[in-house]
């Protein structure tokens, strides 16, 4: 037989079998369905029921305390306007996602915010922004770019009208900046920068004291996530991952699943991501598209004090613009060149964009499979890096890739701190991935990667728990820098058997496939961070997720 052929059909039955490994592990949960509509008289109604004539459909479960996450699933009908389906997709999250909301906002409230009013610098740049993009949105009605964007901010508003709807505690009432300060939160460690270098007022300081959890002085505290994207060796399978990295305050979670049949232009219609209450965006980040595309981050941050003075409100931050690509690309190279514009210089990324529809399983893998964006005020460069992929992997550890990054973004320099500096090649999770990618076989074995981190025997962590793919910083010494509630809080990984599923594998929480479960009660971390709405003990197993179900 041809050995092409061969390879072929091995692909079509690994296909089938992992098929039937994944489904086959327990039956598709039940969900509460709920539908919208609306009237003049009433506006927004909520009812139980799956009604295909309403405006949107919605599943959703909080399962927090059972495998670590909540679903929701939203479907809009197509026989409404692009506004009212917006509209009303927000609408239904915030109404059934209300608690969880809370939750969050309380949350980030009091630790990033010392439970004191958000400085009023960062209000009036939010309000900017938000100006701005109004203002846009408005001079580009025939640009779907700007349409697009002006869905963004409907969504967002009528998810505000449905949590303070479904809230019954006039105390809890939140404004359309709060969540808007929610969506941008990940971005805000780049904004609250630029206060500091121009200003010294006691409540800016306490900003950056206070959002340091995002975007620590030291080198390893700006690490945010591992990634990976693996090819097998005989061409057969194709596994995407990324490891989440954060603080652990940030481990409410809420698997998501947007199907929105907007009539503006769209290539994707359905993103399946990992999120968090009230985000309309992942901000981990990892998206799996209709499109047959993945898309995932690792954050560089930024190291150069010069550069802030580039980061302006009339501009559109990453996470709305990274919502924006995801629609309107037809492939990796559409993306980035969506994704350029409009460049925030916030919350600065390396960007991995995976398209299966140009992997052919045991025969080709072509250029345009991946295309790897990295940002930083001012600067953006792309480019296909299929031809590294081929090699085996594409590994992803919060070190720019492309030189120019490397070097403006202030990577290069040695003198500020000679153990914060590390080159490309020298980073731990690079020479772990160096050494370890490639023993990767199976699925099982690539999730094994993903939540790797055994620091005590690993030469290569140097003893340091935060050097491992998974980090684990609550496990270093009281005494050290580098102790904190913080390290990976989740990993998703998906694969070409898994895209033509539309499916995900998540697995919320720190890992302890080598180390102990994390327990907000040990070391008494739930005296010093708000942790509301989440499980003492993180013990979780593996969640199958699609765009309409889960699993576990």
């Amino acid at each position: 037989m041809n050995k092409q052929i061969l390879k072929i059909l091995i692909a079509i039955v690994l296909t089938f079998v992992s098929s039937v490994f994944i489904n086959g592990q327990n039956q598709p949960s039940t969900l509460p369905i709920y539908s919208i509509k609306f009237s003049s008289e009433s506006g927004f109604t909520v009812y139980s029921g799956n009604d295909t004539t309403s405006i949107a459909q919605s599943g959703f479960s909080n399962e927090m305390m059972t495998m670590g996450w909540a679903y929701l699933s939203i479907t809009t009908n197509p026989q409404f306007e692009d506004s009212l389906q917006a509209e009303a997709a927000g609408y239904i999250e915030g109404y059934l996602t209300y608690e969880m909301i809370w939750q969050c906002w309380y949350n980030i409230f009091v630790n990033e915010y010392q439970n004191q009013t958000v400085p009023t610098e960062v209000v009036n740049w939010a309000n900017e922004n938000v100006g701005y993009m109004k203002q846009e949105v408005v001079a580009n009605q025939n640009d779907p770019y700007w349409i697009h964007i002006g869905l963004v901010l409907t969504q967002l508003s009528g998810m505000v009208e449905g949590y303070n709807a479904a809230n019954q505690d006039s105390s809890r009432q939140l404004s359309f900046l709060d969540l808007i300060l929610i969506n941008m939160d990940a971005d805000l460690g780049d904004i609250g920068s630029t206060f500091n270098q121009s200003s010294s007022s006691s409540d800016i300081a306490n900003f950056k004291k206070s959002s340091s959890k995002k975007s620590m002085d030291h080198i390893k505290k700006t690490d945010h996530c591992s990634g990976l994207i693996k090819l097998t060796d005989d061409l057969t399978e194709l596994y995407s991952a990324h490891t989440s990295w954060s603080g652990y305050i940030d481990m409410l979670r809420i698997f998501k699943s947007y199907n929105f049949k907007f009539s503006t232009t769209s290539k994707s219609k359905l993103t399946l991501f990992s999120g968090y209450p009230a985000t309309l965006a992942s901000l981990d980040d990892f998206y799996l598209l209709d499109t047959r595309m993945v898309v995932l981050e690792t954050t560089n941050g930024l190291n150069n004090n010069d550069l802030y003075y580039l980061i302006r409100p009339e501009s559109v931050l990453t996470w709305m613009r990274v919502i924006i690509a995801n629609r309107l690309a037809s492939g990796g190279q559409s993306w980035c060149e969506t994704f350029e514009r409009e460049n925030s210089g916030t919350y600065n990324n390396q960007w991995m964009i995976v398209d299966y529809n140009k992997f052919v399983p045991g025969v080709k893998v072509r250029d345009g499979t991946l295309f790897v964006l990295e940002q930083i005020p001012g600067y953006i460069e792309y480019a296909d890096v299929t031809n590294v992929l081929r090699t085996g992997y594409w590994p992803s550890y919060n070190i720019p890739y492309f030189e120019t990054i490397f070097n403006k973004s202030g990577f290069n320099d040695e003198t500020t701190d000679s153990s914060d500096y590390e080159a490309y090649e020298e980073d731990a999770r690079s020479q772990i991935f160096r050494r370890d990618a490639n023993k990767v076989y199976s699925l099982s074995d690539f999730q094994d990667i993903m939540r790797y981190n055994d620091f005590q025997n690993d030469p290569l962590s140097r003893g340091d728990a935060a050097n491992q793919i998974s980090s684990r910083f609550d496990l270093n010494p009281p005494t050290s820098e580098d102790y904190d509630a913080f390290g990976g809080v989740d990993s998703k990984v998906t694969s070409f058997s898994l895209v033509n599923q539309l499916l995900v594998i998540a697995q919320s929480g720190p890992t302890h496939d080598q180390e102990p479960p994390f327990q907000w009660s040990d070391a008494n971390w739930s005296n010093i961070y708000p942790s509301i709405g989440m499980p003492n003990l993180y013990d979780f197993g593996w969640v199958n997720f699609t765009d309409t179900s889960y699993t576990y």
